[in-house]
C-alpha cells in the first residue's frame, strides 16, 4: 500500500509499451532516417545504415530506475555529409519535409551556435532528430548532419 501511495505521489514515468514488434521498429527507424536523408539535395552523401541498435526500456519511479519492462527501443543513427556552411540551412529543408509528413516539430534548439538541432515526433509515435555540425570542418572535408530515429518501447521480434 505504501509503495502505491509513494508511486502515485511522486509520479511513475515508466514508458508505455506500444503495439508492434521490435523488428517492425527496426524497419521503421531505418526508413525514417533514410526518408529524411532523401529529402535533402543531391549534394549530400551518406551510407545507408546496416545495423539498428536497441536499448532496454526501464521502469522508473520518482526518477529512479527500478527494473526493466522487457521491451526495447529500436534506434539508428545516420551521418549525412553536407557541403561546408549548409548544415543550418538544410535543417530548414528537413523541417519542411517533416512538417509535410505530419510530424510534430520541436525547434527549440535551432538557435544553438555550434550544434543546432531539430527534433520531431511522428504520428505513429517515433522520434527523429537532426543535428547540424556548423563549425567549419577541416580543410577538404564536408560538414555533417547527424540524423537519429528511435522507436517507442516494443516487445519481441
Amino acid at each position: 500500500m505504501l509503495l502505491g501511495v509513494v508511486a502515485a505521489a511522486t509520479g511513475c514515468s515508466t514508458p508505455h509499451t506500444a503495439a508492434g514488434t521490435l523488428d517492425d521498429g527496426r524497419r521503421r527507424v531505418t526508413a525514417l532516417v533514410l526518408d529524411t536523408a532523401h529529402a535533402l539535395p543531391a549534394t549530400v552523401t551518406f551510407t545507408p545504415p546496416t545495423k539498428v541498435g536497441e536499448q532496454p526500456c526501464r521502469k522508473t519511479v520518482a526518477g529512479y530506475v527500478i527494473g526493466r519492462t522487457g521491451a526495447h527501443r529500436a534506434e539508428v543513427p545516420l551521418i549525412v555529409k553536407v557541403p561546408p556552411g549548409t548544415g543550418r540551412h538544410l535543417l530548414d529543408v528537413i523541417g519542411r519535409a517533416w512538417s509535410k509528413a505530419g510530424y510534430t516539430l520541436n525547434s527549440s534548439r535551432l538557435g544553438e551556435t555550434d550544434f543546432p538541432q531539430l527534433s520531431a515526433d511522428t504520428p505513429d509515435g517515433y522520434h527523429v532528430v537532426a543535428t547540424a555540425l556548423t563549425r567549419p570542418p577541416p580543410p577538404g572535408e564536408n560538414s555533417t548532419i547527424d540524423l537519429y530515429a528511435v522507436s517507442q518501447c516494443l516487445r519481441g521480434s
